[in-house]
């Protein structure tokens, strides 16, 4: 039992949530990672266990997903957003790392979720955010932490050689530490007031 026992939250499974959803789950939340048809692309990264390349061996599944449970929904199909919105609507507090216009699409961003759950907190984890001038572009982990500056300030001090990448995803990670953050806050502030949000995290600001 943790702290954050007794409240759940549907993750959308991705780069830019997996460890947001680590730390929430690792602190008592129930999370439900929602994976596509055929599993998340995530659990196709290596390495793996035994040096065996299998969607259920993936180390990097392992590491960011302890702690989860796991459904699998095609949103593209209607009974399987259906059973999204009663996911969330259960849950009250979704993270998601869909490109912006994805989810509106599809009939289940925060103002169609909201309308079965008006207290619904909702973290939207994209590159540069919703409504920044970039936000279609896509990225990497790599690209962003070379935007934001951290891969300079690991290079060498003279600066005359090649720039040094920290280990690991930083950049995913980085923005799902303020994803948690604000997510809780919102939690919090639901508690008090009964009136829920609609959060937008930008990976590039959580970097810079």
């Amino acid at each position: 039992m943790g702290a954050l026992d007794g409240h759940r939250v549907i993750e959308l499974s991705s780069d830019a949530t997996g460890f947001a959803g680590k730390l929430l789950a690792d602190l008592g939340a129930d999370v439900i990672v929602v994976e596509p048809i055929g599993g998340s692309e995530q659990r196709r990264y290596g390495p793996f266990a035994d040096d065996v390349a299998d969607p259920e061996r993936s180390l990097h599944w392992w590491h960011y997903n302890t702690s989860k449970r796991s459904v699998v929904l095609d949103l593209d199909e209607p009974g399987d957003r259906a059973r999204f919105k009663a996911l969330v609507a259960d849950a009250g507090v979704l993270i998601e790392g869909e490109p912006p216009g994805r989810l509106q699409e599809l009939g289940i961003d925060y103002d169609d979720l909201r309308a079965a759950r008006s207290d619904l907190v909702h973290c939207s984890v994209t590159p540069f955010g919703r409504t920044n001038p970039r936000r279609d572009e896509t990225v990497t982990d790599l690209t962003m932490l070379a935007g934001g500056g951290p891969v300079w300030s690991c290079g060498y001090d003279d600066h005359r050689t090649p720039p040094v990448r920290g280990g690991g995803n930083q950049g995913y990670q980085t923005g799902g530490v303020w994803a948690v953050i604000s997510t809780l806050a919102a939690v919090l502030h639901r508690d008090r007031t009964g009136v829920g949000q609609h959060i937008d995290v930008s990976n590039h600001a959580a970097v810079n």
